[in-house]
């Protein structure tokens, strides 16, 4: 990594990396454009190399896409998720949640701070998330300091 490294906001100009970005990931099935106003990226030489985004739910936030090259600093995804953070104190939002089908990404949501949190009591739209296709999913969550 060199000193063209970036922390930022998404903005309207960089539709076409992310897309780039996102298409190039093993695995997601669909991208979901109306997330990237919300997004911080990771950016190097005008390449995106990592990102995190959600959706409103339920007046909370829920992470929809935090994803980044393997090889990144966690240095640099800590400064990411720091912005993502500072981003919804400012908009009052004090708990995010994530719904996390792989165990490695269990233990690194849980090193940035998130608790296990009952399945049982989260619903997506009117639905238990256990009468769902995420019911063997981990739900996570972050309560924002303020």
């Amino acid at each position: 990594m060199n000193e063209d490294v970036k922390i930022k906001q998404y903005e309207h100009k960089d539709y076409e990396k992310v897309m780039q970005f996102l298409q190039g990931i093993e695995g997601l099935q669909e991208i979901e454009e109306e997330l990237f106003p919300r997004a911080i990226l990771i950016e190097n030489n005008d390449e995106v190399l990592g990102m995190i985004t959600y959706e409103m739910f339920r007046k909370k936030a829920l992470i929809r896409y935090f994803i980044f090259e393997k090889d990144l600093a966690d240095e640099l995804i800590l400064q990411m998720y720091e912005m993502f953070f500072a981003n919804l104190r400012k908009q009052n939002i004090w708990e995010v949640y994530v719904i996390v089908n792989n165990p490695i990404l269990t233990d690194i949501f849980a090193n940035l701070g998130f608790k296990e949190y009952p399945k049982e009591n989260f619903f997506l739209t009117e639905e238990c998330i256990l009468n769902t296709k995420y019911k063997n999913a981990t739900v996570m969550v972050f309560e924002i300091p303020h």
